[in-house]
């Protein structure tokens, strides 16, 4: 997932390998191909480290059914998302709205702004769209639609780990009734059986809530701990450093 920006690539390098499905010559198809490369392009042209369309059509039964319950039909999905090279990006801030402060990370909100910009080109062509933006803690039931990308990881600290940037970013997904190519052409699809999380405990040894088993998250252990102001340190009025120990101990790179 992580863009070369020394190394433009040509169309034909990247038409090159698209798969065989996606290069018929129908009216469908050829929109499908087009509306993928606009929103491709103008990923790369913002150089949003974190990108990549999926076509939900070809995803597996059990895959596919993580985007069922929406209020539109979802034939694909787009990635969107921030990494993490300095955790203050996860300091906590009191941003004022219509509905007094919300409290949110810097990381959550450049992740929220490529997910609403994007959402806006889709919706100008007339798609519907849902988006399920990023929180501060482990999210597992995101981070596995994440990995429905194929070019990552369901961590087991509830996180996404891009192949790229390990768990430190923070991602989120706008899924739409627009048909899309999917897939991320500069880079090829993780096995996910080579997952680094398959022997690796850290993040379940390093979390002080108890709130990662290795097989489920618990949710509410993790954020009254979190609250909790004898764990956290508020180096400004309105900003809090908060826990961020399952990110911090996860080796993925």
């Amino acid at each position: 997932m992580k863009k070369d920006w020394k190394s433009p690539r040509s169309r034909e390098q990247v038409t090159a390998q698209i798969p065989e499905e996606y290069q018929r010559r129908d009216a469908e198809t050829q929109n499908r191909r087009e509306l993928t490369f606009l929103l491709q392009e103008a990923a790369f042209s913002d150089h949003i480290p974190i990108y990549c369309a999926i076509d939900l059509t070809r995803l597996s039964d059990e895959e596919r059914a993580m985007f069922d319950g929406f209020r539109f039909t979802p034939r694909g999905a787009v990635v969107l998302g921030q990494t993490i090279r300095d955790m203050f990006l996860y300091a906590e801030q009191d941003i004022p709205g219509n509905k007094g402060f919300r409290p949110v990370t810097a990381a959550q909100l450049i992740a929220e702004n490529y997910l609403m910009e994007y959402r806006e080109k889709l919706e100008i062509q007339g798609y519907q769209t849902e988006i399920i933006a990023p929180e501060a803690i482990p999210d597992p039931t995101l981070s596995a639609m994440l990995a429905a990308s194929h070019k990552g990881y369901a961590g087991r600290n509830g996180r996404f780990l891009a192949g790229a940037y390990g768990c430190r970013v923070s991602a989120g997904i706008i899924v739409t009734d627009a048909p899309l190519m999917g897939g991320d052409y500069r880079f090829p699809d993780v096995d996910p059986a080579d997952s680094p999380c398959r022997s690796c405990r850290k993040c379940i040894d390093a979390c002080p809530a108890g709130a990662l088993t290795g097989t489920s998250f618990v949710r509410e252990k993790c954020v009254n701990y979190r609250n909790d102001p004898a764990h956290y340190s508020s180096p400004g009025t309105h900003t809090r450093l908060k826990c961020m120990a399952c990110m911090t101990a996860c080796p993925a790179e």
